[in-house]
């Protein structure tokens, strides 16, 4: 019954790259009808399993079912074990360590599953890359800081100095004064920038808003409703 399980497993252990994909393709069809046939003998779960689901993106759910589905694999390989290690096995024991060596594979092969779906979208961007479909992005070198001497005096920079040619040797003043001098650049370049148009709160009340407001409160109560209103008036 394991059969295509095992098939599957061993064609996900090729990596080169020519082929990876032909054969992780091939490994979770054969791990499909592993799990169908599972299913068909209620030893796989018939629902909330999704052939196409991957791990990510990790979500509470997602989260919980990993924890519970590990503890459920230990208990299951610390049962299986027990049982393994007694001298004599009765014909019903025997029953309970194949179908817990079938539901053991179960899990792997749910998570086998998730994992191939993960890699391929990887390895199809890849192809596309070598195709020339797309353009790798380049790879931006980050700036190395040249090593200097860092030192407390003059006298110390003239010292050092003599001894290590190949450095620039500076004194602590010199190099807090090239600190702040990049600082109150980095400042000033800042300050130059334009700063982004926040968009106004329709619901935020202005000074205006609330004088218009108040003096209709006062305009209210002062005139009765209807005062002055002579429009269909006998």
């Amino acid at each position: 019954m394991t059969v295509n399980a095992f098939q599957g497993y061993v064609h996900q252990q090729h990596y080169d790259f020519e082929n990876r994909k032909a054969h992780i393709l091939a490994a979770k069809e054969y791990y499909k009808d592993f799990h169908h046939l599972c299913q068909l003998y209620d030893l796989a779960k018939t629902t909330n399993f999704d052939l196409n689901r991957t791990n990510n993106p990790v979500n509470n759910s997602n989260r919980m079912e990993k924890i519970q589905k590990y503890q459920d694999k230990k208990n299951l390989e610390t049962k299986l074990e027990e049982m393994e290690k007694r001298t004599h096995v009765e014909e019903e024991v025997q029953r309970e360590i194949y179908l817990s060596q079938i539901k053991l594979w179960v899990m792997r092969v749910e998570d086998e599953i998730y994992n191939i779906n993960c890699e391929l979208p990887m390895l199809e961007h890849m192809e596309k890359i070598r195709g020339g479909q797309v353009k790798q992005r380049p790879i931006i070198k980050p700036k190395v800081m040249k090593p200097f001497i860092l030192v407390k005096s003059e006298l110390q920079k003239q010292v050092f100095g003599a001894g290590y040619p190949s450095l620039p040797t500076m004194t602590l003043d010199e190099f807090y004064d090239q600190e702040m001098k990049r600082i109150v650049e980095e400042q000033e370049r800042q300050k130059n920038q334009p700063k982004p148009v926040e968009p106004e709160d329709p619901d935020e009340e202005t000074e205006e808003s609330l004088a218009k407001a108040r003096a209709w409160d006062d305009w209210k109560d002062t005139h009765r409703r209807g005062e002055g209103n002579r429009h269909n008036r006998s």
